[in-house]
């Protein structure tokens, strides 16, 4: 009697647990993405990320190229320097 009380434990926990993974993970059911959607979607972060980078350019070109006076500006030259 012990015995099948452990078994149907045992299945009741398994199954929960494939449910409960069913339910948080992909489960094979959900829609994909098609190659071209991945090309596009990568295309989009890299040219985010030229901008940025541009951005991050002009900064430092702005800061730096010119005579600089102060501690500050020589600083402030250096922080947009090392985050470009």
């Amino acid at each position: 009697m012990e015995l099948s009380k452990v078994v149907a434990s045992l299945a009741i926990i398994l199954g929960a647990t494939l449910a409960a993974g069913y339910a948080r993970g992909d489960g094979g059911s959900g829609v994909k993405q098609t190659g071209q959607e991945r090309l596009v979607a990568r295309e989009a972060i890299q040219r985010a990320a030229l901008v940025e980078h541009h951005r991050r350019k002009e900064d430092v070109m702005r800061l730096c190229n010119r005579s600089l006076n102060s501690a500050a500006e020589v600083e402030a030259c250096r922080v947009a320097y090392r985050r470009l």
